[in-house]
């Protein structure tokens, strides 16, 4: 404004206009002057032609003074009329930019309290879907939960921000208590039990078909959450889908899979967590990659375990899991520590061409069957030299030069039976 103000200000003031009455003053003092000097020259001289032209030029120039005054008079009008108009134009343009300026901040107050209240509608829209979404959930009717679980997850889809909060409210309801309706176990399961089923499988649905990224379309791509942790401990998962799906962690501690089982090839950038679980079907993991390391203790695998080309990027713990079935680690690469201390394996287990690069330890493992007399239970393992690891009575490691993968580093060793086994490892 200060600004401004100098601009309309700036323009030098023009000196005060001579008047008529100071002009007519001016002019009569010049004839009297003309007149002064030009009588006694006349009087001296005569009304020769000399003393005449002598006195007609005092009279002009006389008249040319007052000529002067005039054009003075006129030269400073006209400058005070350009200053004034100067003036003006820029009073007119301090007025305009501050009318402009004014116009400004009122279309961005406005913008401001419309952009305002529109969050808060949104927000006001957001609340009362997601408050209707969770009280469709506590219905006692199936298809209003239903509606519930698809209402919420409308609402993650389309508000980023409320992802992780309805992802945290889906696993709440998976963790409810929840007894699955087997098929030919008396009393018959009732039909809200049935129907109960039905809308579980379908909030696990919404989490695997979020939570996995898609490759084969933009589309998929747009449906995909990322980094969100799951907490589904104590869960009761029913024919649970993971496959191919990417989450920053998972807690499934404690909990049961009923039926079968599919986490293959996805991804835990963070611990994940199966501790206590129970596997009533096939439990399948292969090709999933474990970041920052995985937790299987005292786990129940009631049938067959498939974790071939597993990737362990962190420790890897199973101890005291019980493998009821068979269980596949073929080409499965720990990179960290494995600990199978405790852990009882009742069916075959097979390790062939897996990769352990840390400490490994299978203190008090138990085989079904003599480990040294399964050939193939390790055979093409190739394992780091560790002083501290322990590995199942018959085998043994032995310096090789074959690498697991290339630039590996060296130092590798291959298990081997112990009664075939060259230059053991001390």
């Amino acid at each position: 404004m200060a600004d401004d103000q100098s601009e309309v200000t700036s323009p030098a003031a023009p000196g005060k206009v001579l008047t008529n009455r100071m002009i007519a003053w001016c002019a009569a003092a010049l004839v009297l002057v003309a007149a002064g000097l030009g009588w006694p020259l006349l009087a001296v001289y005569g009304l020769g032609l000399e003393a005449i032209r002598t006195v007609g030029t005092i009279v002009l120039g006389a008249g040319g003074a007052v000529g002067l005054l005039l054009a003075a008079r006129r030269q400073q009008t006209a400058e005070q009329d350009l200053v004034e108009k100067r003036r003006d134009l820029a009073h007119k343009e301090h007025v305009q930019r501050h009318t402009e300026a004014v116009a400004a901040d009122n279309l961005a107050h406005q913008q401001r309290i419309a952009a305002t209240t529109e969050a808060d509608a949104a927000e006001r829209r957001i609340t009362e879907l997601y408050a209707k979404s969770v009280e469709q959930l506590g219905s006692d009717k199936a298809p209003v939960r239903l509606g519930g679980l698809y209402a919420l997850e409308r609402l993650a889809q389309n508000t980023r921000s409320q992802r992780p909060t309805v992802v945290n409210v889906l696993c709440a309801y998976l963790r409810m208590p929840f007894e699955p309706a087997t098929e030919g176990d008396p009393p018959k399961p009732s039909p809200d039990q049935v129907q109960e089923q039905h809308v579980r499988i379908t909030a696990q649905r919404i989490l695997a078909q979020h939570l996995a990224p898609g490759t084969d379309s933009r589309s998929d791509a747009d449906t995909f959450w990322p980094d969100i942790d799951l907490d589904l401990v104590g869960a009761t998962l029913i024919d649970f889908r993971f496959a191919r799906c990417r989450v920053r962690s998972a807690r499934f501690t404690g909990a049961t899979f009923d039926g079968d089982a599919d986490l293959g090839a996805t991804v835990f950038l963070d611990r994940a967590e199966f501790d206590r679980a129970t596997f009533t079907g096939s439990a399948r993991f292969s090709d999933a990659i474990f970041a920052e390391g995985a937790r299987f203790r005292t786990a129940q695998f009631l049938s067959a375990a498939r974790f071939r080309g597993t990737t362990f990027g962190g420790d890897a713990r199973f101890t005291r899991t019980r493998f009821h079935d068979h269980v596949w680690f073929g080409n499965a690469v720990f990179r960290a520590d494995a600990g199978f201390t405790d852990t009882h394996f009742e069916q075959e287990v097979r390790f062939d061409d897996a990769v352990f690069a840390g400490t490994t330890t299978f203190h008090a493992a138990a085989f079904a069957r003599p480990a040294h007399r399964l050939r193939k239970t390790f055979r093409g393992v190739r394992v780091r030299a560790a002083s501290l690891s322990h590995w199942p009575l018959g085998w043994t490691a032995s310096a090789t030069t074959d690498e697991p993968w290339p630039d590996s580093g060296g130092s590798w060793h291959k298990l081997e039976p112990a009664d075939t086994a060259q230059a053991p490892v001390t």
